[in-house]
């Protein structure tokens, strides 16, 4: 992302528009902005290898903020906007930022999180009247809007963990090149779904998060339009679509399931929509064929981890041949499944799944070895090598000696009609070790426990069938589409549901 590669040719082509609002800059603004506040840290002291926080909402100062330290040699750091203070502090423990840009939601959490580690950043609020905050627009108003001296390409941070346990930075290494001089991102993947400079994306997720942000970087270096929603709300994104001819859209299973939600409600064309993407969590088989019987053959999946260990892909046209699969490795990287003993298995045969990456590390983290990778997921490979997930490692349920995987189940569930969510996991039993529960989330508030058990039993084996269903009006999911199973059980692990 170095916006002056497309502003020298088309200054005046939209790079990024706010969904709702509208806001929105050119290349030519974008390129000048960035450089203004470039400038503004460089008067303060900060140079390359420094960080910057990104810790504020969707918003059209986003870029700007991301550009700066991608132009500048910074460690740019976006964080979740949910974080308490206490959880903030500790990323600000750990990466130590020269800068911290936050809005006025969110000033207090970072004022409080900053004070408590005794670190003293910058301070800068893209909101006016924020009592002890640098106001953006007024710090950067008399600067020059050129290039500092010795631009350097920044890299990218992110924490693992979401806002539970003790934050994992994984950074991306500095390479040392000028940002003209990045190399590309994702190269296989972006020319999987034909990213180019007539890209229109839609941007529905959190920037905070790993795909959307890598996608709008990636959008933005080849000149493409970023349409990034302020928050995300099912008939505003296909309005969206429609409204600013939307290209390209990436999305999260859930996200997906909202949207079948309401098809009937939305006036939709999707006249310019030619590729949907979907990663974060693994797309159930019905969402996949309710979205290509409504969108037709747009929907590409990829899975891989957001720390780079690799990546797999699967085509729309793959898809259909091969439903429940995420697809072969991608570029530099091969997939392994594992037993418990960290022996390979044969194909068919569930077990850890592992990427081996053979291309030079992306990000680094104290104590991390070369090697294999894992995330604690669970699958197998077929005899073509195309990979199949079947849960992960810590909700595998083993009821009365037998291996019973949650995410099989949870897509059974989904698919009933009156059903909008479902999570299932394992709770004591004192005759089977565990029992098979699940909390589901209705479309219809007529279905009954023993409709969805006697659904499940139809179509899977009676052993992998809930013994038990508990209903609750929303189920807890991360930013990525995951669902929260460590709230989920501290929530739903009592007995009590309905059977």
């Amino acid at each position: 992302m170095y916006p002056p590669k497309i502003a020298r040719s088309r200054p005046d082509a939209v790079a990024y528009v706010m969904a709702e609002s509208g806001a929105s800059l050119t290349y030519g603004e974008l390129d000048r902005r960035s450089n203004q506040l470039a400038h503004r840290w460089r008067e303060h002291g900060v140079g390359s290898g420094d960080t910057v926080v990104i810790a504020m909402e969707n918003n059209i100062e986003w870029p700007v903020v991301v550009a700066a330290g991608m132009r500048t040699g910074l460690y740019v750091t976006p964080v979740n906007w949910h974080l308490q203070p206490s959880e903030l502090t500790a990323l600000v423990a750990e990466c130590e930022p020269a800068v911290v840009v936050t809005s006025a939601k969110l000033a207090s959490v970072v004022r409080q999180a900053t004070e408590s580690v005794g670190h003293d950043p910058l301070l800068q609020s893209v909101d006016d009247g924020v009592a002890g905050f640098e106001y953006l627009a007024t710090a950067v108003k008399s600067l020059p809007d050129n290039p500092v001296d010795g631009e350097l390409l920044g890299a990218r941070v992110l924490f693992s963990g979401g806002t539970t346990g003790r934050p994992k930075a994984f950074r991306q290494a500095l390479l040392g090149v000028h940002p003209e001089d990045a190399p590309p991102r994702h190269a296989g993947l972006v020319d999987k779904l034909g990213i180019d400079a007539d890209t229109v994306l839609l941007s529905p997720a959190p920037n905070y998060h790993a795909a959307p942000f890598t996608f709008q970087l990636i959008t933005l270096a080849v000149g493409g339009t970023v349409v990034c929603m302020e928050k995300f709300d099912a008939e505003a994104a296909l309005r969206a679509i429609d409204t600013y001819r939307v290209t390209h859209s990436q999305w999260v299973p859930t996200m997906l399931v909202r949207l079948l939600n309401v098809a009937d409600k939305q006036q939709f064309t999707g006249a310019a929509h030619r590729v949907a993407f979907t990663s974060g969590a693994p797309c159930s088989v019905d969402i996949k064929t309710r979205i290509d019987s409504w969108w037709g053959p747009v929907l590409h999946e990829y899975y891989g981890a957001s720390e780079g260990y690799g990546h797999t892909y699967i085509a729309p046209s793959e898809a259909r041949l091969r439903p429940g699969s995420v697809g072969k490795p991608l570029g530099p990287t091969v997939v392994h499944i594992t037993d418990a003993e960290g022996a390979e298995v044969p194909s068919r045969t569930v077990g850890t799944v592992w990427f081996e990456s053979t291309a030079a590390p992306s990000y680094r983290n104290a104590g991390d070895v070369n090697g294999w990778k894992q995330m604690g997921d669970l699958g197998y490979l077929d005899d073509d090598g195309y990979l199949y997930l079947v849960g992960r490692t810590g909700y595998m349920i083993i009821s009365g000696g037998v291996n019973i995987y949650p995410d099989e189940i949870e897509e059974t569930l989904i698919a009933h009609p009156g059903v909008l969510d479902a999570a299932v996991f394992g709770v004591p039993d004192a005759e089977f070790g565990e029992r098979v529960k699940a909390v589901v989330e209705l479309r219809e508030p007529s279905i009954t426990a023993a409709e969805l058990i006697e659904f499940c039993r139809d179509r899977l084996a009676h052993f992998k069938a809930p013994r038990e269903v508990e209903f609750t009006s929303c189920l807890p999911r991360l930013p990525t589409g995951k669902l929260n199973k460590r709230a989920l059980k501290d929530a739903f692990a009592h007995s009590g549901g309905q059977s």
